[in-house]
């Protein structure tokens, strides 16, 4: 994929009509939220384990963009975690689609060289408001170092989620 969701991320920041990035970024208030996410780990297109991880989602947004805390773990240990952004693009009234990027440490352990210990995540997500509390949602992310490091060849994640509201 080599940056195309992280391309997604900003275009879908520079067009928001609710609060395009070009506008600034004012602090308004959002919902927080803690998501966890159960994926299945792909590496040169094959799958090669699964993959836990929680989010949590902060109660503002800075123009369009939420900021966003994450720690993910794979079976085989391999380690990741970061911040960054959401930006939540509302399709109707239960349904979003949510682009994200966050930079973040990676420590391989078990798991496959991506390279070096600094990654950029990027993913698109669609979401599905169950009630006024819960969600659930389906995505897909990608992550590598941006070429950064020599060797690149980056990992992606099939995920499923259920979010829940702070408040």
């Amino acid at each position: 994929m080599d940056g195309l969701y992280a391309v997604f991320f900003l275009v879908s920041t520079l067009i928001s009509s609710e609060n395009p990035l070009i506008n600034g970024l004012k602090k308004t208030e959002a919902i927080g939220y803690n998501k966890v996410s159960f994926a299945k780990v792909e590496f040169q297109n094959k799958f090669v384990g699964n993959e836990i991880q929680y989010s949590y989602y902060i109660d503002h947004k800075l123009g369009p963009l939420q900021p966003t805390y994450s720690i993910s773990i794979t079976d085989a240990e391999g380690f990741w975690a970061g911040g960054g952004f959401i930006r939540k693009a509302r399709i109707t009234e239960n349904l979003n689609f949510n682009f994200d990027f966050s930079p973040g440490i990676y420590l391989k352990n078990n798991e496959e060289d991506l390279g070096g210990w600094l990654m950029f995540r990027s993913g698109v997500e669609l979401e599905y408001k169950v009630n006024h509390n819960w969600h659930i949602s389906l995505g897909y992310d990608h992550r590598s170092s941006g070429d950064i490091w020599k060797y690149n060849p980056g990992m992606e994640t099939l995920k499923f989620s259920i979010s829940k509201n702070i408040k």
